[in-house]
């Protein structure tokens, strides 16, 4: 599926810069503030600074939300990583607790034995 994807991009990409290329001397009036003739704020564009501004937008937009995500998947990662360093810990000190209640058992064992032999010797 990634492959997928970044052949399609790929292709996207190409037929941007294909069409950017074939229109490099296209004009166009983009009137932006006003009407006809009262107020009018009007650009003479080139459909290439167009076409590639469209695709700048679109390429920082995507950016932004892929880095939103980008984050926000960091930070479940450091949780989860926090929490597997408590769990380690907390199973560390559990056999390390085990380990001193195996000593002291062997300890009391052999008092038993030693006391037992002197009561029976």
């Amino acid at each position: 599926m990634k492959r997928i994807l970044n052949i399609v991009m790929m292709l996207i990409v190409l037929l941007v810069a294909f069409i950017a290329t074939q229109n490099v001397n296209k004009f166009f009036e983009l009137t932006v503030w006003g009407t006809v003739g009262v107020n009018e704020v009007s650009y003479n564009l080139s459909f290439l600074n167009l076409l590639l501004g469209i695709f700048f937008a679109g390429f920082v937009a995507g950016a932004s939300w892929v880095g939103s995500y980008f984050f926000l998947l960091q930070e479940k990662f450091k949780e989860y990583k926090r929490k597997l360093e408590l769990t380690t810990v907390k199973a560390e000190s559990g056999n390390s607790r085990v380990d001193v209640l195996q000593a002291k058992i062997e300890v009391l064992e052999k008092a038993l034995k030693s006391a037992l032999e002197k009561n029976s010797g």
